[in-house]
């Protein structure tokens, strides 16, 4: 929409409705997304983007030791950094699905928790999400704690979703690499791992990225899918690739998974391969 056609029809809105309300808080309309820039050391070579998801921090189940291994080849490597996407804490809750008596800490605990636990990476975290379970939270109360953990981090916070755009190193032009990373926590009930991967792929619906993170299934995996792209400068079709990556988890078998029959999940991160000189993604688990 044209921007003197917009100007006057939002002081149309205001002489309808100002009386009653603030014109800018009745909705927001198609706004447009600004993707979160961030700008890594132009000597880096390469960096590792390491997607951390379903600790479930409350539930017995919880593995700190396989985190703390994680966080420990981060924190050994310069150009190694991380995402959090979503399910930090079980909060099992009284209204919600799951045992609220077979967590080993209340919520207020658990956020307590996932601060301690992830304060000596505070510094690689490059962005942060919320989860199913963290809107439990936000649903009874209002309070939205993944906002809360990411002040605590002093990192970024997307809300339910996050698109990044991410500059480093060097190209033979002289100027940085750029990658663009989508990231939400996902969704999904499939029980079988094709189900789980058609699920991922599904998200290229939503938002084109050279890099697409979800997680949530506490399922593993990842691959690559060429796309071939128009490109009305050179008058050519380019081809390029989305890398689709599935964060797992590092919880074992929770109680729900043994009563429904869900076998247990490989535990850990996958680790996201980004080329410094050349555009180039490649990821790993």
């Amino acid at each position: 929409m044209e921007q003197k056609k917009e100007k006057r029809l939002k002081k149309w809105l205001k002489n309808l409705v100002g009386d009653l309300v603030d014109p800018e808080k009745l909705g927001q309309g198609n706004k447009p997304i600004k993707m979160h820039q961030i700008k890594l050391s132009s000597q880096f070579d390469h960096f590792h983007l390491i997607p951390i998801s379903d600790l479930h921090v409350g539930d017995p189940q919880f593995n700190p030791i396989k985190l703390l291994a994680y966080e420990e080849w981060i924190m050994s490597k310069e150009n190694a950094f991380v995402v959090l996407n979503g399910d930090l804490v079980d909060a099992a809750i009284k209204n919600s699905i799951g045992d609220v008596y077979g967590n080993a800490f209340i919520p207020g605990m658990q956020i307590k928790l996932v601060h301690k636990l992830l304060e000596p990476i505070k510094d690689r975290i490059l962005a942060v999400v919320s989860g199913n379970h963290e809107d439990r939270i936000f649903k009874e109360t209002g309070i939205d704690i993944s906002e809360w953990i990411a002040d605590k981090l002093g990192t970024w916070y997307g809300g339910d979703e996050a698109w990044l755009e991410i500059h480093v190193g060097k190209g033979k032009n002289g100027k940085p690499i750029v990658y663009t990373v989508y990231m939400t926590h996902g969704w999904g009930a499939g029980r079988t791992p094709g189900a789980k991967t058609n699920n991922l792929s599904k998200m290229k619906e939503i938002s084109l990225a050279d890099v697409i993170i979800a997680s949530h299934t506490h399922f593993m995996t990842t691959h690559h899918e060429p796309i071939r792209i128009p490109d009305i400068r050179t008058g050519f079709v380019r081809e390029d690739k989305i890398v689709f990556v599935s964060s797992g988890a590092y919880v074992g078998r929770p109680t729900y998974a043994v009563r429904k029959g869900i076998p247990p999940a490989k535990q850990g991160s996958p680790n996201i391969w980004f080329d410094g000189r050349r555009k180039d993604v490649h990821s790993s688990i």
